[in-house]
Parts: C-alpha cells; structure tokens; sequence
C-alpha cells in the first residue's frame, strides 16, 4: 500500500472519530457529522444532503426520474417512486423545478412497470402497496396510471367490502398485513369509483373493531404490542384525509407513548425508521382531534424521538441505506418539524408520507375501466 494512501486513511479515520461525538445539549447529523444545537436544527442542511443522496442514486444513460434504490444496483420501482414521495414531502413543486419533459420520461418511466391488469411488477413489498407508491408518485409529477387497476375488484363493492377487511388482512401482523389496506382501501376511497355508502361500510367496520383499550386494531386479536402503531399508521389516513373522527384519540395517545422506548425511539436501534415515523403520525393526527390531552408528555416523546432520530443520520446516511428507508427518514423529520417547527427549521414546511393528500390524488391519476 502506497504511503500516500495510508497518511489519507489515517486523515480520514481522525475525522470520522472527532465528529463521532458531541457534546451534552447537541445533536450529531449531518453527512460530515456535524454537530446541530438540540433545540436548533437547520433542516435545510438536510434537504440539501437528502438531495444529494437522490442525485447520487440517479442512473446515468436513462430517461429523468430513473434511480436505483443503493449504489450499484438495479433500478427500481421503489425507488424512482420513492425519490418523487422524498422530494414532495420536503416541499418541492415539480411543475416549477422540472421541464415538461423531465415530469413525462419520469412519469412514462414509472409507467414502464405497469402490466395490463395494473399491476405495477417489482420486489419488495405487495402489489397494492406498490399501487401505493405508484400513485403518490403520479399525483405530484402530474402523471395518470397506464391502465384501469384490476386489483381494486375484490373490495369496490359496498356489500363486499367488510368481509374483505375481515378476510384478507392479517390482523394478528397488522404492521405488513395494513399494507394492503394503505395501497387499496386507502387508495380506492379517493378514486372517482368509491360511493358514500363503501366509504361508510368501511369505516363502520373499522371503528366496530377498534379496542377500546388501547385504541389500536384489532379488538380480540392479541399480537406484537407495536403492530398497533405499525398498523395503524396504514389506516389512520382513512380517517385523517377523509374528516371522519376517530373513535378512541386519547387512548391511541397513551398507547404510542407507553410502547416509547427509553432511548426515544419506538424501533430498537433505528434499524428502520418506519416505526418511530408510524409514532410520530399517530401522535401528530391525535393531538388535533384532543389538543389538550397530555400536551406536555407528547411534547417530550418527540424531543426524545427527535434526538434519538438525530443522533442516529450520521451513522444511518453513511451506510449506503436503501432510498426506501431513507423515505422513511424523511418523513419522519417532516413530522419533527410538524410538531416543533422551533427546534426543526426551515424556510420550507415539510410534510411526510401519511398526512400529504398530493400523495393520495387517486381521483386525478386512475384510468377508468370502460
């Protein structure tokens, strides 16, 4: 090995070790592991890491809107869908930063999945959460699905629709099981197709078998405790984006809050972000429907959470992570700053993945059988 090459990793080491650690009262982020002022953190420096992270995983030789999901791999469905959710969540306008040409090859790009049936082919996770993404891709980079999506048969009749929910659901995994609910039910009460009376059936049957207790689902069916939260997350936009109230807000509270580990995260280690985000939502949607209900307790699982989530970016953004879990950072950020736009600033509001309704526009991108 070259002495020049050993003086650089020797460089290199020191400067991973002296940013490793910082002192009581700020946080470590940041690509180059700086270190942010706990109750002040810049998430422009964010948004423009995220932004590199996206430019990064862009593959060189094809149509705008094509990426892979880490370094030297296949692109992907994922994510080129998810790079569109990350970049609306943290509030950018593609009809103002993108030609009309760049928003259609990423538009006929994701469309290049689809499959008569509309079934968008790919790994990873179940067709209808697929149709999920597809969607919250579409809606924003003002695209329509190449096809009418056939997977929407086994529920869109009213008088179908409970014994689906009953049948097809895994209740006792809700975590992976409410994926089919987010990517189809979900989906299909924003369609042009859904009736008054669907939507009604459905949310009948929800409230009917939500605990009491707990405030999660399902009543009489014991599992994993955070399936509740995982699970939930799925299906509370049901209620949120739709205006319908939800049954048991001050329980679902106490319940996420109770299950908060003591490091501040839900998901022990941060090995994905999807679960402590899944927290944040819930958290975020029932303090409006009882703003004054444990106010002062919600305030410090997020300031838990949120330096849990902090102190965690450096390592996490540095281990070539999947833009999917990445996605899942993003979102969650968007909902820190939602709940303290003080301690997480920017010049640009972020959202995140659940409360967005331009990632459920179903109504604008579905193609209609004939």
């Amino acid at each position: 090995m070259k002495k020049t090459t050993v003086i650089i990793m020797v460089i290199v080491f020191v400067c991973l070790v002296s940013n490793s650690f910082c002192e009581d009262g700020y946080y470590l982020a940041g690509l180059r592991g700086g270190c942010f002022k706990a109750d002040h953190v810049d998430l422009s420096v964010i948004r423009q890491e995220m932004m590199n992270r996206l430019i990064a995983m862009e593959v060189d030789g094809k149509p705008y809107g094509c990426y892979r999901l880490r370094t030297k791999v296949q692109p992907d469905i994922y994510a080129t869908c998810d790079a569109v959710h990350m970049r609306t969540i943290m509030g950018e306008n593609f009809y103002k930063t993108l030609t009309d040409v760049q928003r259609q090859q990423w538009i006929d790009y994701i469309n290049s999945y689809a499959q008569p049936n509309g079934v968008y082919k790919g790994g990873r996770h179940s067709d209808l959460h697929r149709n999920g993404m597809v969607i919250g891709a579409l809606g924003p980079l003002g695209g329509q699905q190449k096809y009418p999506v056939g997977l929407y048969n086994e529920f869109d009749s009213a008088d179908e629709v409970a014994n689906w929910l009953e049948t097809k659901i895994d209740w006792k995994n809700l975590w992976g099981g409410s994926h089919l609910f987010w990517g189809g039910i979900h989906c299909f009460s924003k369609s042009k197709r859904c009736t008054e009376q669907w939507y009604e059936n459905v949310l009948g049957w929800l409230d009917e078998n939500l605990d009491p207790n707990t405030g999660f689902w399902r009543k009489g069916v014991k599992s994993w405790p955070y399936n509740g939260i995982g699970g939930g997350a799925h299906i509370w936009p049901v209620y949120q984006q739709h205006g319908h109230r939800f049954p048991y807000p001050e329980k679902a509270i106490d319940s996420i809050i109770k299950l908060q580990r003591e490091d501040g995260t839900w998901m022990k280690d941060l090995t994905t972000y999807y679960l402590d985000l899944d927290a944040l939502y819930g958290l975020k949607f029932f303090r409006t429907q009882v703003p004054n209900y444990r106010k002062v307790d919600i305030d410090e699982a997020v300031r838990k959470s949120g330096k849990a989530i902090m102190s965690s970016y450096y390592k996490f953004m540095n281990s070539d992570p999947d833009l999917h879990q990445v996605l899942g950072l993003v979102g969650s950020i968007g909902l820190l700053q939602q709940h303290d736009g003080v301690t997480y600033h920017d010049s640009i509001k972020w959202t995140d993945i659940f409360s967005d309704p331009r990632l459920y526009q179903t109504d604008k991108v579905e193609v209609l059988p004939k």
